[in-house]
Parts: C-alpha cells; sequence; structure tokens
C-alpha cells in the first residue's frame, strides 16, 4: 500500500466513525440548527465540523472530522525528547464534544485519532491516540458505573488489564492542577498506542467510538424529560467554567492545533457557549453539588461499585 492510499485508507475509516456519530445523535437536535461545514486550509488539510450553538437540545455540540498533514510535526503531541519532534507528520481523528441544556445530562468528550512521522518518504512512528470522558453536573452513580463498564468493555480488544491503565491515564490527564480537582469522573484516555497493523487500530478506535456514543445516548434517553431549576441551570455554567479552564491550559489536543496553524474555529468548537465564573461560589456546597466535588477530588474505581 502506498502512502497516499494507507493515507486514505485511514481518513476514511475516521470519517465513517464521524458520520456514524452524527447520525445516532441528530435526531435530539432541530435539523435548522445543525451546522455542516465542510473546510479545507491551504498547507494544512481538510475536515467536516458539524456543530449545534445555541441548539434546543444542546448548548453547544461539536463532531469534528479532520485529515492534515505539515512539514514539522508540533512538541504537544510528542513531546521534546520524541524521535519525531520536528519530522514531517500525517495525522487523520475524530473529536467530539456535547453540551446539553439540561444540567442532568453530562457534558461528554470523545477523541480517536492517528499520528504518523516520515523520514525519508517512509513511516518514522506510527501510533494511535483517544478515550472519552464524562463530565456531570448533577451525580448520577449509575450512570457513571455503566459508563466505565463500556469503557472496560472496549479495552478488552488490547488486553483483560488495559481498562486499569487507560482509566489511570485518563484521571491523571483530565486534572486542573490549579484547582485541585478533576475536570470529571473520567473513563479512558491512551497515547501512542501501537499496534501491529493499522487495521487493529482503526478498529480499536472504532470499538472506543461506539462504546462513546451507544452509553452516552442511554444517559441521554434517561434523563432528558427530567425537569430542572434555574439554580441547577446556574450551577451547570459555573462547571462550565472548570471545563474552559482545562482545555484553554492544559489540553494538548488544544496546544496541538494552535501550534500546527490549525482551523481556529474547529480547535475552539469543544467551548460551551454559557459560562460563568463567581467569587468563592463552591464554598457552599449542597449536599448533592458536595456529592459531585466528592468524586472530582478523589476518583473512584466505579466498575467495583455495587
Amino acid at each position: 500500500m502506498n502512502t497516499l492510499d494507507r493515507q486514505n485508507r485511514i481518513s476514511n475509516a475516521f470519517k465513517k466513525i464521524h458520520e456514524t456519530i452524527f447520525y445516532k445523535i441528530k435526531g435530539f437536535e432541530k435539523s435548522s440548527k445543525i451546522l455542516d461545514d465542510v473546510w479545507e486550509k491551504k498547507d494544512l488539510g481538510q475536515g467536516n465540523s458539524i456543530v449545534i450553538d445555541d441548539g434546543n437540545f444542546f448548548d453547544k455540540a461539536g463532531i469534528n472530522f479532520s485529515c492534515i498533514s505539515g512539514k514539522s510535526l508540533p512538541k504537544s503531541s510528542v513531546g521534546n525528547k520524541s524521535k519525531s519532534m520536528g519530522l514531517p507528520f500525517f495525522a487523520s481523528g475524530v473529536s467530539v464534544v456535547f453540551h446539553p441544556k439540561n444540567p442532568y445530562i453530562p457534558t461528554s468528550h470523545l477523541n480517536v485519532r492517528y499520528f504518523c512521522t516520515y523520514k525519508e518518504d517512509k513511516v518514522f512512528e506510527e501510533w494511535f491516540g483517544g478515550g472519552f470522558d464524562l463530565t456531570p453536573y448533577i451525580l448520577n452513580e449509575e450512570d457513571c458505573k455503566k459508563w466505565h463498564e463500556g469503557a472496560e468493555d472496549a479495552c478488552k480488544l488490547i488486553s483483560a488489564n488495559f481498562y486499569e491503565k487507560a482509566k489511570k491515564n485518563c484521571d491523571e490527564y483530565f486534572f486542573i492542577p490549579h484547582r485541585k480537582e478533576h475536570r470529571g469522573i473520567g473513563g479512558i484516555f491512551y497515547e501512542k498506542q501501537e499496534f501491529n497493523h493499522i487495521e487493529e487500530g482503526l478498529h480499536f478506535s472504532d470499538k472506543v467510538s461506539e462504546q462513546f456514543i451507544e452509553n452516552y445516548i442511554k444517559i441521554i434517553n434517561k434523563h432528558k424529560n427530567t425537569k430542572y431549576t434555574e439554580e441547577e441551570k446556574k450551577f451547570q455554567r459555573f462547571r462550565r467554567g472548570r471545563y474552559v479552564e482545562f482545555n484553554l491550559t492544559y489540553d494538548r489536543g488544544t496546544l496541538f492545533g494552535l501550534q500546527s496553524g490549525g482551523r481556529i474555529e474547529s480547535i475552539l468548537m469543544s467551548l460551551p457557549n454559557k459560562v460563568e465564573w463567581h467569587y468563592k461560589f463552591d464554598e457552599k456546597l449542597s449536599t448533592e453539588q458536595q456529592k459531585l466535588y466528592d468524586v472530582l477530588k478523589t476518583p473512584r474505581d466505579w466498575v467495583d461499585v455495587i
């Protein structure tokens, strides 16, 4: 398989994941609120950003596919000591974020991606990365348990103990040091995952994406008709501030997009459109809010919860 055929095979696989997630989620939103934006940026690549901004069901949502290449791989994707640092690269993947209006439905995030670098016109290094996580505003322990059971099921494609490693990575990655709390209740996160054949990596990416959307739709259907108060909505907007702080300060995907000269609309589509910051707002929490903070401060082993 030549380089172009290989890149097309990989990008088409991620494009199919993108299309599948959109097909399964689009029924929750009015079609007039959905922007389907096919884009191309000179000297970078192309993609498709499906965005909902101030919709009827979603405050903000984004389902993004991209296929890009460049002359020098940014350090945010490999680290300063990588052998691939500064080499020509190819990358393709899907990133997804959902911010529903109803605070009883958590924010969710998915990313699955492929990277490779070239040396003397041959593949030098290649790997897959990704994962998914859940950011609730009103804690529902049953939802969290099922979410992590789905994550564990996806990880069985690699090994029996891969979930434990990927969950730990997720808890460590989606952590906000200056707040000393985690962004949500986690899921799985993996980086530079190598496979003997690219088909194995694409199959795993597909499985991760499938568990993400199937389990998230179950959460949506469970809570979509739950009534909520303005107080609960205000707390949701406050907690979304933490989401913004993490994405703009620590998220390596955001940094990679900026360092690679990416398309800014796609890079920042994960940010919610209604956010609040208040002085010492979380020093007087309700009982239910405190339950959420307890698991944000100390990650729990959800698959062991009875």
